[in-house]
């Protein structure tokens, strides 16, 4: 424990980051563990090119306008009197 008081900021979150990232990552590998069995020669996905499509960004299903429309209709609900 004395180690990690003795840590500057910046360190202390890097590890905090890097350990996540192990955790993550450990997740993939067991998840893929278990699809392994149901992957034939022709849809077998070597374990990094998994991971990569589990690491890709999400994309927004909404753009910037609906999403600002959306929050402004739950404003006004939101002040409406009771």
């Amino acid at each position: 424990m004395s180690f990690l008081m003795q840590l500057d900021t910046d360190m202390f979150i890097d590890l905090v980051f890097k350990a996540i990232e192990m955790d993550v990552e450990e997740k993939i590998w067991d998840k893929w563990l278990a699809e392994l069995p149901n992957m034939s020669e022709e849809t077998f996905v070597p374990f990094e090119k998994y991971k990569e499509e589990h690491f890709q960004p999400q994309e927004a299903e909404k753009d910037d306008d609906e999403i600002l429309k959306d929050a402004e209709e739950i404003l006004k609900m939101m002040n409406k009197p009771k």
